[in-house]
């Protein structure tokens, strides 16, 4: 039997046991909801702490009773958000020790952290084992070589600068330092975050990241400098093509006067240029939007390929053709420009035809892109004399 000690509202039970021939004593009582316990071994002092508990629990009934709406709210809202059969006030106890230890981290940043580095069904697959994987997935999802060979490369490198970490070791204030080290521009920069946030997703969905901790995402994004669009005179680019010898003619040629890009260059294949209708295909695959298009061949581009077209191979023998035609300008007094084929080409058929919505179709770009960076930059006059350029 429990005798009941009651200040009129509230009630504490007190149970008398016998325990190892010893005489015990237990207050049961409920507090927010949940059944507290507490035992004595002397009566009185029973009754005492019994007192005392039912004037917390009055003070704590009226607190209740002055209670604000905005209170009321609060707290009903706390409970909404509760694991059932968790009491509120244990919650917040825990939220409060929690905070305390932590001290200027906070409670989230805490649980994000440990749950990077402490998910058992998270594998931790080192940064080069992901540099192959992401670089494998890129290559069945139909994507271009050289995108390929980038994203192997930047994320072995990756690797070598946080040796023995993996993706969930990885901090965004780490990586922008990694990043702004880099001797690289701007544009080509974002590019590279850009392709790394990519990774970070297809970690998340392959269960390699813990969802929404992709360390990419953050990343900072640089300020990009419209810089000055350089190409070639019709003079340079004929001392080009008549003295280069015939392994880097037709890369000359085809992107001074075609205006394909480097990329699509090296894949182009000789059984891809059609003399006769006078177009050149460049597929899906290898165009650097995904989209085919067909490039009309000037008349002078057909006199420069003519004495050196095949029935099929590769149109580019060269691993790095840049590198051979900066060689060759070298030595003719002629300064290489990186892009400088494509830029003239655009450049020079805008002037040439006055039509921008064609000259983006043909070069695989935006009209927003041809009008804002490549017209009226030459004369028609000197494009006339650009598409005039014939061997010698």
């Amino acid at each position: 039997m429990a005798t009941e000690i009651s200040n009129g509202k509230q009630t504490v039970k007190l149970y008398r046991s016998v325990n190892r021939g010893k005489e015990m004593f237990q207050l049961a009582f409920y507090q927010a909801g949940r059944r507290v316990q507490k035992n004595f071994s002397d009566k009185a002092e029973a009754k005492r702490v019994a007192r005392q508990i039912l004037g917390e629990l009055t003070n704590d009934a009226v607190a209740v009773e002055a209670m604000a709406t905005p209170e009321l709210e609060s707290l009903v809202a706390a409970r909404k958000v509760l694991a059932p059969n968790y009491a509120l006030h244990v919650a917040v106890e825990e939220h409060a020790q929690s905070v305390a230890k932590l001290g200027k981290t906070s409670l989230r940043e805490a649980v994000e952290f440990f749950l990077r580095h402490h998910r058992a069904d998270v594998p931790r697959l080192t940064l080069g084992e992901i540099a192959e994987q992401f670089a494998a997935s890129r290559r069945q999802s139909g994507l271009s070589a050289h995108y390929v060979h980038l994203c192997r490369t930047t994320l072995v490198n990756l690797a070598k600068a946080f040796p023995g970490r993996a993706l969930p070791d990885l901090k965004t204030v780490e990586l922008d330092q990694w990043m702004g080290a880099l001797p690289l521009a701007p544009k080509t920069k974002n590019g590279l975050r850009i392709m790394l946030v990519t990774c970070g997703n297809w970690a998340e969905g392959r269960g390699y990241l813990v969802k929404g901790s992709n360390p990419f995402s953050a990343m900072v994004r640089y300020k990009e400098t419209k810089s000055p669009v350089t190409i070639f005179t019709p003079e340079q680019i004929g001392k080009l093509l008549n003295q280069a010898d015939n392994t880097l003619r037709p890369f000359l040629a085809i992107g001074a006067f075609a205006g394909l890009r480097k990329n699509e260059l090296q894949q182009l294949d000789w059984n891809e240029i059609n003399l006769e209708r006078g177009f050149i295909t460049v597929a899906a695959h290898k165009a650097k939007t995904r989209q085919r298009r067909l490039v009309p061949i000037s008349d002078n581009l057909k006199l420069w390929l003519q004495p050196l077209a095949q029935k099929q191979g590769p149109v580019c023998l060269h691993e790095n053709p840049q590198a051979v035609a900066a060689y060759w300008g070298e030595k003719l007094g002629i300064k290489w420009e990186k892009n400088g084929l494509r830029h003239s080409f655009i450049s020079y058929r805008v002037a040439s035809i006055n039509d921008t919505a064609r000259v983006a179709l043909e070069a695989g770009n935006s009209p927003e892109v041809i009008f804002g960076h490549y017209r009226e930059l030459v004369t028609p006059e000197a494009a006339k004399a650009w598409f005039d350029v014939k061997p010698e």
